[in-house]
């Protein structure tokens, strides 16, 4: 269908249109597109087909044989969006301005930070789709009802006898404040969303999409819980049209046509639904769009069938073949009833006289149908990916050299589903950006946590000041070659080439300033000066501590400590004598002040040091070191 460019009605998110929309400039936009995207949606469709293994397979009427369907759509599909590295992908801030580094990095760490908070698949689904249809959407939405309010003052304040205003309970203030901030610091008020191409029209226009309308199909007693204002005389088990419209500034809700709730400004700054576009097509900004968006099935979906239908018919040739029928000649009468009677496996047989019992003719499969069932499969590769990127050695490549080159160059195919991928995250990036200034207005700490690094951040609206660039990388890349590119990295760093940061950044480092800064922590913080200077700090306390507690030690106290040998604690047995010897010795030398005197002391202080068994030490880095429990 070509739209109808010269209609009269306004359309609500134009570029100058900026007017509330009416609940007729959405249904006219509605119906108009909801016809526009018809073969879209066909397509789609189609697509889902293939991908689930829901094609039609041919079989003649009368064979008693299910249709062969191979999961080469479904693997192509998968393969392709596991090749688009999307748990590694690199986000970097350009600077502002040379004294901007500080900002730049607190901005980077937080949005990597809220795409560690998403826990859902959203990044995968939203890639798989992209190859699937052509097109994908993310969807952004500030979580209003789980953030909580901030308290409003004016509910804790009244009017004294003197007309003057002033807090009549201070401290439930504070507190009620005070829960407000920590409730905020562990709530991630952020909700990214994936939205099936089908569920969606929008607008169509080349530059950029200034509205979309999302519809869906819910059942009547859930749109009541939901929304009770609505009035409809649909039964509970009923279905009804659920749709929202949304443009830069304004959102609503309807249902069967009916506003629910809105027109509202939404506050956002932007339009919240963000597109991956690979680009398959010849033309992407031009044509309707089940020309502009084709997923990489879309060529093959006649060799996808002719590989199903010769596999069918291979099955069938090879059923017949494995078990054979049985012939019955002679009259019609005594064939017939020789025939009803008839076993085949494991059973005694009569055979009525003038009966004559044969195997049908063996039907082997012929060799044309593997042949054409390799060509096929070979055109498909051709018009896909080659098998190498699924793992597969090809034949006639001899080295694992040539087999990787083959590899890369076949992941080639994967890269522009990954760099609209990239676009879009950088997009939902500046959503992210924009939030913090428009919705949060205020502190928002992310706390997220992957395998290697943690990303505690807070960000406040004055970091980011309008500031919404971000730069994302993602690559459609074997994990070998990651590996490939961090030694790469290294041997440039050796050689002076590059710097220590591009060189953490190329070993995949998400924040190499915060590990540069943590580094040059840790050298001084293990240094030798700075180790000697926190072993000596710590004797001194430990030997004040020993001195309060366990005073001078001499004589018959001395003695009686000489029980301590065999208590728990103590790393072995003394030998006979040797604790009268040592007793002499220690009451008989000078002993320093931060060395306890005594047995008991000597015990005690072991114990601290973490010579005995349990108990904790700390360590300069700040960690802790807990020893195995034994005994």
């Amino acid at each position: 269908m070509t739209l109808d460019r010269d209609i009269e009605y306004k359309i609500p998110g134009d570029p100058g249109n900026e007017f509330e929309p009416t609940l007729d400039d959405i249904l006219n936009l509605k119906d108009d597109y909801m016809e526009y995207y018809e073969a879209f949606r066909h397509q789609c469709a189609e697509e889902e087909k293939y991908y689930m293994g829901k094609n039609e397979v041919p079989v003649p009427e009368g064979m008693n044989i299910d249709p062969v369907r191979p999961a080469t759509a479904t693997s192509l599909i998968n393969v392709a969006a596991d090749h688009v590295d999307i748990s590694n992908f690199a986000i970097d801030v350009p600077l502002a301005s040379r004294r901007a580094t500080a900002r730049a990095e607190k901005l980077k760490k937080f949005y990597i930070g809220c795409w560690q908070s998403i826990k859902e698949p959203v990044k995968k689904t939203a890639v798989k789709q992209a190859f699937l249809y052509g097109i994908s959407f993310m969807k952004l939405m500030f979580k209003a009802d789980a953030y909580p309010d901030a308290p409003k003052i004016e509910e804790y304040q009244s009017i004294n006898e003197e007309g003057e205003t002033i807090l009549f309970d201070e401290t439930l203030y504070k507190n009620d404040l005070q829960d407000f901030l920590d409730k905020r610091k562990i709530t991630f008020p952020f909700v990214v969303k994936n939205v099936n191409p089908t569920n969606l029209i929008w607008d169509d226009s080349k530059d950029q999409i200034n509205w979309v309308i999302e519809h869906y199909e819910h059942e009547s007693k859930d749109m009541r819980k939901r929304y009770p204002q609505w009035a409809s005389e649909k039964k509970d088990h009923e279905m009804a049209n659920y749709m929202e419209y949304w443009d830069g500034e304004y959102a609503a809700g309807l249902a069967d046509e009916q506003i629910v709730w809105g027109p509202i400004k939404h506050g956002y700054g932007f339009l919240p639904f963000f597109p991956i576009i690979p680009a398959n097509a010849i033309n992407f900004d031009a044509g309707p769009p089940e020309t502009r968006y084709r997923g990489i099935l879309k060529p093959v979906h006649s060799l996808l069938d002719a590989e199903a239908r010769l596999m069918t018919q291979n099955e069938a040739i090879l059923r017949q073949y494995a078990w054979r029928t049985l012939d019955f000649h002679g009259n019609r009468t005594s064939a017939q009833e020789t025939a009803d009677n008839y076993e085949l496996f494991g059973a005694t047989n009569i055979v009525l006289p003038g009966t004559d019992v044969r195997p049908s003719p063996i039907a082997s499969p012929p060799t044309e149908i593997l042949q054409q069932l390799s060509l096929v499969q070979g055109l498909i590769e051709e018009a896909t990916y080659p098998n190498v990127v699924r793992g597969m050695r090809p034949t006639g490549v001899g080295s694992g050299f040539h087999t990787s080159v083959l590899a890369g160059m076949g992941r080639l195919v994967f890269q522009g589903v990954a760099s609209g991928m990239a676009r879009a995250i950088e997009q939902v990036n500046s959503g992210f950006a924009q939030l913090i200034e428009n919705k949060v207005a205020g502190p928002l700490t992310v706390h997220a946590r992957s395998e290697s690094h943690s990303f505690d951040q807070t960000i406040n609206p004055d970091d980011v000041k309008g500031y919404y660039e971000n730069i994302v990388t993602l690559k459609a890349e074997a994990p070998e070659e990651r590996e490939r590119e961090a030694m790469l990295g290294i041997r440039l760093y050796q050689s002076d080439l590059i710097s220590k940061y591009e060189a953490m950044r190329r070993a995949g480092i998400n924040n190499p300033l915060e590990m540069m800064n943590q580094q040059a922590a840790e050298k001084v913080a293990f240094s030798p000066q700075a180790m000697d200077s926190q072993i000596n700090e710590f004797m001194q306390q430990l030997g004040g501590d020993m001195q309060q507690q366990l005073g001078q030690e001499s004589g018959a106290n001395a003695g009686a400590n000489l029980g301590n040998q065999f208590m728990p604690g103590q790393s072995q047995l003394q030998r006979p004598g040797e604790a009268t010897n040592q007793r002499n010795r220690m009451d008989s030398q000078a002993q320093p002040d931060v060395f306890p005197q005594g047995l008991s002391g000597i015990d005690a202080l072991g114990a601290a040091l973490g010579t005995a068994p349990g108990g904790t030490q700390g360590m300069p880095s700040g960690q802790e070191v807990r020893r195995n429990q034994s005994g």
